[in-house]
């Protein structure tokens, strides 16, 4: 994990797990998990569902991590497809007159743009480091699966890392 920097600071919460596995992986590393494995998270849960504290960093880590780790083939189309889903997001939370909500996704957007230049460098050392893999991003829409379909479960994949 000392090769990749551990865990990013800048996350605070959400996310910062699947950045390290993404660092990893562009580094060579092989990434899995065990099915049968229980984890105990100490301090879980501190943020309900519908707070919007929890909206704002569930937004705005995603961005970062998206910034960070996309390859600059992937990046400008990648981004693009986002910020329209965050357009939608954001209108579904005003349909829903959940206000502070659409603040959240305000705010994260807002507070990535105004870190652009720390994230810049991480990500230009990132993109040194990382070696030549097969692109690994997830070929579906979740937002679209969670809230069109309905589909609440959590997804089993099977991802060749």
């Amino acid at each position: 994990m000392d090769k990749c920097g551990g865990f990013d600071y800048d996350f605070f919460a959400h996310m910062e797990e699947i950045d390290l596995c993404w660092r990893l992986h562009n580094l060579g590393y092989r990434i899995s998990f065990i099915p049968d494995s229980v984890v105990y998270h100490v301090g879980g849960g501190a943020l309900p569902y519908n707070s919007p504290f929890k909206t704002y960093l569930n937004f705005r880590n995603s961005l970062y991590l998206l910034y960070k780790n996309l390859p600059a083939r992937k990046f400008r189309q990648k981004m693009f497809i986002r910020l329209l889903l965050d357009g939608v997001a954001a209108a579904f939370f005003l349909v829903k007159m959940q206000f502070r909500s659409v603040a959240a996704v305000w705010n994260a957007h807002m507070d990535f743009y105004r870190n652009l230049h720390l994230l810049k460098s991480k990500r230009t050392l990132l993109m040194k480091s990382n070696t030549k893999l097969p692109d690994t991003v997830l070929n579906k829409i979740i937002v679209f699966e969670f809230y069109i379909k309905q589909n609440k479960t959590y997804y089993s994949l099977k991802i060749n890392f």
